[in-house]
């Protein structure tokens, strides 16, 4: 026998049994069915637009997924989406669907800029249609699925459903790398405001040196407290990521000179970016707040929510290491800002705005000088504070109050400090800013804590805010409270300075309505006044 004869029969039988095999899988005689999934998002963000089209970032908007199961072949399937009025008619083609096979099909829209000009959430159709061939018959199944299409300040922290979702703090915030299109270095008006903090440092050029970084961000710093910047509290349900919260960009924030701690935490992350520096975006549970990359590579942690208070910048970051030790005891994200637009998660497109914004905002710079802790300083015994509170531009005259412990300025026309006995008390004449030094021998620093916080409960005053630090007072630093604080009357702002010197329990304190920097500068001032003996 031949061999190689019998060989090729061999191969002969195997091709045939090949294509037998072939014809059967793709329809040689069977009838295909096509049974279909259409997974689809309730809502995408107008505000991070640009990641839907992208799917290397994998936000895709539907999933269809096609299975066969009939015994034939299903050919020529089409599958068409869009979205009315915000994405138009896209197609996606697959040859040939076999028996017992599966396709997957993702839908990534390349959605108009027209969705950033959307300022609350407007209900849209999205519309998918299915194409396909079935024994040389065309068949079409169609359905329409509503989505809303957020106002472009609208954030949603996740998009997991219910099923994906285990509750964990990481997936209840999933979204957080989409605060990055939130981010916006580039836009002019974060620009200049960057710039006028630079002219009030000096002109510092923040990616040179770690020295001249913290003098450009103190300099942003600083014109931000000068303009009365404060943090305005979240919502109830803000952190549960139930609801789709209300997120501004930094140009919202310098116009309205107030954010939440993640409208405070992106505007200053801007501001750092502005000028070279890497900085990310911490989220802890029920906070958020920035890191900033030095070009040494060294990260400094800004408590952004201090600006309420007025303090400095050295006060904010020492503030910020709290806060930064405390979430690196429980679970956080960080979002490196550059890293995520690099990979796409970019801002979107916002209104081009008149060169003179700022200045119809009213962010100007003030008189004084910046010292190097960040601070606004004035050298000599007059103060210019009164360019900006009742003394129509002129300068302030100083009284000096000379009590039996201590001595401070005060302004003259508001007449002398009441003495108390135990406590020296000051009240401007609108009634908004009051100046307070208590005084008890042989008490320590948490009697005086105690004894202040006690008066505000006894005045029906409530803490809604309370962060510690430290801050300087008669050429010494001591511990220091920033307060919010609920008077009924409305939010208010305290500085509060603990301290113990020769055998006595001080605290001063300085408090007034949130936002009005110029009695904070009034405050600051009056302490740097405040003298032992």
């Amino acid at each position: 026998m031949n061999t190689k004869i019998i060989g090729s029969g061999i191969l002969v039988a195997l091709l045939v049994f090949s294509i037998v095999g072939y014809v059967g899988a793709f329809g040689g005689g069977g009838e295909g069915k096509l049974e279909y999934k259409v997974y689809a998002k309730e809502q995408i963000m107008s505000g991070a637009y640009k990641v839907y089209g992208n799917p290397k970032l994998g936000f895709w908007v539907a999933k269809v997924v096609l299975h066969n199961s009939g015994n034939g072949a299903i050919r020529n399937i089409k599958i068409r989406y869009s979205i009315d009025n915000y994405a138009s008619e896209t197609e996606k083609s697959y040859p040939i669907l076999v028996p017992n096979g599966t396709i997957v099909d993702l839908y990534y829209p390349i959605l108009s800029s027209e969705v950033t000009k959307l300022s609350a959430s407007t209900p849209s159709n999205l519309r998918i249609t299915i194409t396909y061939e079935v024994n040389g018959e065309t068949k079409e199944e169609s359905m329409t699925k509503p989505l809303n299409i957020l106002g472009v300040n609208d954030f949603v922290f996740s998009s997991l459903s219910p099923e994906e979702s285990t509750g964990s703090f990481y997936d209840t915030f999933s979204n957080a790398p989409l605060l990055a299109a939130w981010v916006t270095p580039s836009d002019p008006v974060v620009r200049e405001f960057a710039d006028m903090g630079n002219k009030l440092a000096g002109g510092a050029g923040a990616s040179l040196s770690d020295d001249e970084a913290i003098k450009s961000l103190s300099g942003m710093w600083t014109l931000a407290v000068m303009n009365g910047f404060s943090y305005k509290t979240e919502a109830e349900g803000y952190w549960t990521g139930k609801f789709s919260e209300h997120i501004m960009f930094p140009r919202d924030v310098i116009r309205d000179k107030s954010g939440t701690c993640v409208d405070l935490a992106l505007w200053f992350a801007s501001l750092a970016m502005s000028q070279g520096l890497k900085a990310y975006i911490v989220l802890m549970p029920g906070h958020a707040f920035p890191l900033i990359e030095l070009p040494s590579g060294a990260i400094i942690p800004v408590e952004a929510t201090a600006i309420n208070a007025g303090v400095s910048f050295q006060q904010a970051v020492q503030v910020g290491v709290e806060t930064w030790q405390k979430a690196m005891q429980g679970p956080y994200i960080i979002v490196d800002i550059a890293g995520e637009h690099a990979k796409g998660i970019v801002p979107p497109e916002l209104p081009t705005l008149p060169a003179d914004i700022l200045a119809k905002w009213g962010i100007k710079l003030q008189g004084g000088n910046m010292d190097n802790n960040g601070g606004n300083t004035n050298n000599g015994g007059d103060n210019n504070w009164g360019d900006n509170g009742e003394n129509g531009g002129t300068q302030t005259q100083w009284d000096t109050y000379h009590g039996t412990y201590f001595s401070f300025d005060y302004p003259a026309e508001w007449g002398a400090p009441e003495d108390y006995g135990g406590y020296v008390y000051l009240l401007s004449p609108d009634g908004e800013f009051e100046f307070l030094v208590i005084y008890l021998p042989g008490a320590s620093v948490q009697d005086m804590v105690y004894a202040f916080e006690q008066s505000l409960t006894d005045m029906g005053a409530t803490i809604k805010d309370r962060q510690e630090t430290q801050a300087s007072i008669a050429g010494q630093t001591v511990y220091t409270i920033l307060y919010t604080l609920d008077t009924g009357y409305g939010e208010y702002s305290a500085v509060a300075r603990y301290f113990t010197a020769n055998g006595i329990g001080f605290a001063v304190v300085y408090d007034f309505p949130a936002g009005m920097s110029e009695y904070n500068q009034l405050g600051e001032y009056m302490v740097s006044t405040f003298r032992l003996g």
